[in-house]
């Protein structure tokens, strides 16, 4: 039996506009003890990330960042169209385009059925190239041109300090990766489970999988310390220790030289949280080693990238906080995520993956919130305000989500097990919830 995985990063909105390029939008128009830790680098160093300290408070013990004023001015709000922003790598190293055309085919989908409350829904997107300068130079280009909020944040390097500015400044965030900034802001309203506690449920889903000395795989940025303290903290409090912690570059564009050191280790499990493409590498360095260990890692379901794993990740594990499409065609909020991406985006239904699967229930979640503002003026303050009513929504694809007014929103603690069976994602669990850490 495979095993599970740390938090490991998925990478890829509407009526659609991008910053620099002309805009067409549906049907509207507009402008355990001390462990060995190893870096491996690839061709270029992970670049700092440098973000303005939010001011902080004491929240049970849980830092959060203290939100900027909330504006009453219909921000984003003109001529029966509300436009949000949404940051995306969509050129560099990661790939999320997908995130970005599913937030637009469910917006297009809503646009295409009359709007909501009589407004129809216009995502501009930039391109933040894996760069956390430009991640930032994307909010500052949006915030000028009056977005009411951001939807579906994908910017692997940039979404940490981001959440922070953002926050400072006072726009509503919803939806992202599920970095740490997200779950300690009183304006941000992450849809999936954490990657800190990801961490935490793969340690404890090891025990049960009776692993004992496994070897851990991580990417290197700038919000993996606390997913991987709590992944160590897990895995010890089960009495697992790791062979050794190992920090990658998302650019190291060759995985032998590890696969080398692991092995020597000899590791019963290698528990990985790396993005798709730097899986690829790691499961073709392994295939050519002819070394099979078992293997667990968040974000292996993109079928685009699942073709470069071979039958490498044939028994490979994986959590997730959302149904698995591939054994759940049918199910009723499956099918329509998927004849929906399919009517308005085609070319992107290989690349559809766990993060894309948040980024749609992101947009759901927008959607309700602009619904229950009602007749209402559409403001930050109105936005905040319906988004913390939120109790109980079924999203279809996670458990169901509930917001309140506070410093802190996490409302997704639940996880479902699948393991890859002979090239298909195949769920064995139903959802467990963990409290933890």
């Amino acid at each position: 039996m495979a095993l599970s995985l740390l938090a490991a990063l998925g990478l890829g909105v509407g009526v659609a506009a991008k910053i620099g390029s002309p805009t067409t939008v549906g049907t509207v128009t507009q402008a355990g003890g001390s462990t060995p830790t190893t870096q491996s680098s690839g061709t270029a160093a992970t670049k700092g990330i440098q973000g303005t300290a939010a001011r902080t408070i004491t929240n049970g013990g849980t830092a959060a960042q203290q939100a900027g004023a909330l504006s009453t001015a219909t921000t984003g709000v003109a001529n029966g169209v509300i436009t949000v922003g949404g940051i995306f790598d969509e050129t560099g190293p990661v790939d999320s385009t997908v995130e970005r055309d599913v937030v637009r085919a469910y917006f297009n989908k809503v646009n295409d059925a009359g709007g909501v409350n009589g407004y129809k829904l216009r995502l501009i997107d930039c391109d933040s190239a894996y760069d956390p300068t430009q991640a930032h130079q994307c909010t500052l280009r949006l915030l000028a041109q009056g977005v009411l909020a951001f939807v579906g944040n994908n910017s692997v390097s940039g979404e940490e300090p981001e959440t922070k500015y953002l926050t400072q400044q006072g726009v509503p965030i919803i939806g992202g990766l599920g970095v740490p900034a997200e779950f300690n802001s009183p304006i941000s309203y992450p849809v999936v489970a954490s990657f800190v506690r990801d961490g935490w449920a793969t340690g404890a889903h090891s025990s049960l999988l009776g692993l004992k000395t496994p070897a851990v795989v991580l990417v290197n940025l700038n919000f993996i310390q606390p997913a991987q303290k709590a992944l160590l903290d897990s895995l010890h409090k089960h009495n697992i220790h790791e062979t050794s912690v190992n920090l990658v570059d998302i650019t190291k564009p060759d995985y032998t030289d590890l696969v080398i050191k692991l092995r020597r280790e000899n590791p019963d499990a290698v528990l990985a949280g790396l993005d798709p493409y730097s899986y690829a590498r790691f499961f073709q360095a392994m295939q050519r080693a002819g070394w099979h260990p078992k293997f667990g890692g968040l974000g292996l379901d993109k079928p685009s990238a699942q073709r470069d794993y071979g039958t490498q990740v044939y028994g490979a594990e994986s959590l997730t906080s959302v149904i698995e499409p591939q054994d759940h065609p049918n199910d009723p909020a499956i099918k329509d995520y998927m004849d929906t991406v399919r009517k308005y985006y085609p070319n992107q239904m290989d690349a559809i993956d766990y993060f894309s699967e948040g980024d749609w229930v992101a947009a759901k979640v927008f959607v309700e919130a602009i619904r229950r503002i009602g007749k209402n003026s559409v403001s930050r303050k109105s936005l905040v305000d319906a988004l913390n009513s939120i109790k109980n929504f079924d999203t279809g694809l996670t458990v169901p989500i509930s917001y309140s007014e506070g410093p802190l929103h996490d409302p997704n603690h639940c996880f479902q097990w699948i393991r890859n069976e002979n090239g298909t994602w195949t769920t064995y669990s139903g959802w467990t919830c963990i409290q933890g850490p």
